[in-house]
């Protein structure tokens, strides 16, 4: 009898443990299940200081407080930025209410070409809030570098002799200005939205 009752508590600590185990273990699950990477544990630079549309020197501590999402493309491009500039545009008609708590900024590629006014033209065109940001080729080259993004000028024949070659994705920067995800250019607008509605 007393070896049953033995057993009997030995089952029921085990169980409570195992319990504990899978509560703890689905908490942590749940709470870092971003469907884009996290990419938090990575040291990279994100400091930079570049020209908004409207002529004034940007950088990311003017966005703390916010979610900003960085996409770096041009204006030319003929398939991947403006589908990405449309996602983004569905994803904050998805956030909905909390879509004021995310910034969009888009750092053009061919400073040379997307001036301040193209800028200006363009990026609004997929959400008011969006702002765009463009500088020297050195302030390009600098930014680039520091988030590892890949771009090249690519001769296409074309009146204006180039397209360019480039890192398709989006950065998250959370609300302390530290950076967070890196986003496939693949993901839904849907997932897009639940990732930065974690962070909001």
């Amino acid at each position: 009898m007393k070896k049953n009752v033995f057993l009997f508590v030995i089952l029921i600590c085990l169980t409570g443990s195992l319990l504990l185990f899978l509560h703890f273990s689905y908490q942590k699950s749940h709470d870092e299940s971003f469907v884009g990477t996290d990419i938090s544990s990575i040291h990279m630079n994100t400091a930079f200081k570049l020209r908004d549309f409207n002529g004034a020197t940007k950088s990311l501590d003017d966005f703390k407080g916010k979610v900003v999402v960085l996409f770096f493309g041009f204006t030319h491009c003929p398939d991947i930025c403006p589908t990405t500039m449309i996602d983004l545009k569905k994803t904050m008609i998805l956030l909905k209410g909390k879509a004021s708590e995310v910034q969009v900024i888009f750092i053009t590629l061919d400073p040379s070409r997307d001036t301040p006014e193209v800028l200006k033209k363009f990026i609004p065109t997929f959400n008011g809030s969006f702002i765009g940001l463009t500088g020297s080729e050195d302030d390009i080259n600098k930014v680039t570098s520091q988030f590892k993004i890949f771009y090249q000028k690519v001769n296409d024949g074309s009146k204006a002799g180039y397209t360019i070659d480039h890192s398709a994705g989006l950065y998250v920067i959370d609300k302390s200005g530290s950076i967070k995800l890196h986003i496939r250019n693949s993901q839904t607008p849907e997932d897009i939205a639940s990732d930065l509605a974690r962070l909001i």
